[in-house]
Formats: C-alpha cells, sequence, structure tokens
C-alpha cells in the first residue's frame, strides 16, 4: 500500500471500495473491520505533507492507535515510535488524528467501537513526498506493503466484559517506579474467534505480573478477524502491552 498525497483520493477510494465490496458477500455474519475513510476528512489527505518536509523530515514511520466510534470519530488515540528527527511527522500526525474521520466498524450488523492499530511510512524523493498508511503494525507485513488488516479489538453493545479478577494488578500502575511493556502474540482465526493468547517477553522481568495480567485481559476481548486482501483470514498478530508510566514517556 504506497498513497501519495496527490494519489490518496483516488487509490483509498478504490481500496475501500474493493474491500467493502468483498466483504458485503459475508451477509451471514455482517462483519467490516475499521477502515482509514476517503475523502477530504481521511486521514491521508488531512496530513500536510509539505509542511513536514518543510520542517527537515526526509523518512520516518511512526505506529498509531484510535479508537474508531460507531460514527467515524476516533475518539481517543496515540502515537510513538518516535525519534529527534521524526518530531514533526509525529506533532502533524497527533493533530491530523484528532480531525480525521474513519470507516466504522462493523459486527452483527451494527456499527461498534473498534481498536485501530496502524503505521504511517513517509519519505522525501526528489522533492517529492510519499506518504503510506497500514492498517497494522506486523513489521513482516509493512515490509511487503501489504494489503492487510490487523484483528480489530471491539465493543459490543451489551456485552459486560468482567476485568474484575485482573483489577489489583492494574491499581498499582501509576505508582510504579519503573516502566515496563510486554510483547504479546495473538492468534485469531477468520471467523473472529481468538484462539491463542501468550506473553513472549516482558521488560523488565520482574514487570511479569502486569504481562500476565495484559494477556487474561486480552483473552476476555472481542475481535474481528484479520482481513488480508478484502477477504477474512486466520492470522497471528504481535502486540505491545505498556505499562504506565512506560506508555506516557514513549510519546
Amino acid at each position: 500500500m504506497n498513497v501519495t498525497p496527490h494519489s490518496a483520493r483516488t487509490f483509498l477510494a478504490v481500496f475501500v471500495a474493493g474491500l467493502m465490496a468483498s466483504t458485503s458477500a459475508q451477509s451471514q455474519n455482517d462483519m467490516r473491520p475499521a477502515l482509514v475513510a476517503s475523502g477530504s476528512k481521511s486521514l491521508v489527505n488531512l496530513i500536510n505533507t509539505k509542511h513536514v518536509m518543510d520542517r527537515g523530515v526526509k523518512h520516518g514511520a511512526l505506529f498509531f492507535y484510535a479508537v474508531v466510534a460507531p460514527n467515524g470519530f476516533p475518539v481517543y488515540s496515540k502515537v510513538w515510535g518516535m525519534t529527534k528527527e521524526t518530531e514533526p511527522l509525529r506533532d502533524e500526525l497527533r493533530e491530523r488524528l484528532a480531525e480525521a474521520r474513519f470507516i466504522p466498524a462493523v459486527y452483527n450488523h451494527r456499527n461498534v467501537y473498534a481498536a485501530f492499530y496502524g503505521a504511517l511510512a513517509f519519505s522525501a524523493m526528489d522533492g517529492k513526498p510519499h506518504l503510506r498508511i497500514f492498517a497494522n503494525q506486523e513489521l513482516s507485513e509493512l515490509q511487503k506493503e501489504s494489503d492487510f488488516v490487523a484483528p480489530q479489538r471491539i465493543s459490543i453493545p451489551g456485552h459486560v466484559y468482567d476485568f474484575t479478577k485482573v483489577k489489583e494488578p492494574f491499581g498499582g500502575w501509576m505508582t510504579e517506579d519503573k516502566p515496563g511493556e510486554a510483547d504479546l502474540s495473538l492468534s485469531v482465526d477468520a471467523g473472529g474467534h481468538l484462539k491463542d493468547v501468550h506473553v513472549e517477553k516482558v521488560t523488565p522481568p520482574e514487570s511479569q505480573r502486569y504481562a500476565d495480567a495484559a494477556a487474561t485481559v486480552t483473552r476476555e476481548q472481542t475481535f474481528l478477524p484479520a482481513y488480508r486482501n478484502g477477504k477474512p483470514v486466520d492470522s497471528t498478530i504481535h502486540i505491545k502491552f505498556y505499562f504506565i508510566p512506560a506508555f506516557y514517556r514513549l510519546q
């Protein structure tokens, strides 16, 4: 997926139309992931690539996260993966995420809240900007620029998620002296069923209880399947679970 500012509107319209057409065939489930929209409020069209270039950015990549509401508005977002050289790109992405509109996720014939994990890649070649936005954060998929949408965590109306059994570990995050993170592996089948969750790495090692809590919470959640070339597929993805205050130190 390689989108430049000049071709973004056309490219995204074609991409989204193709994905919606293929997912519409699944009438028995009526599922669709949250997607980057087309039009003037699309994230890829809102980002001022000239401004980014003028501030000296030549190449850069960032990860971002947005909670996409049923009306397509991002009600919460975060950006990370910044270096000193990509600060202007981070600032631009942060600001535009607040303005962007997404195509909302659908589950069982209803628009639902969805967690959109994305990656943005920017480069300037021969004085021209090249901007790409991906609906996943898998390095193997990003390297191939695959048409791949990672499984998305969703909130089902009326469903109560019981996290009381992991309340104690999470309550101490704000007062922890040491930040931490856990690398989790998630396997989700083409029907959106979570098949496996396990902790691959914990930093620092003494934060294992937080990592275990993160895995327990993940098992309680509901997911949409991954989509490859517009069709739901089995997948295994990797996510980082940050422990406060580690997450905020990444911003």
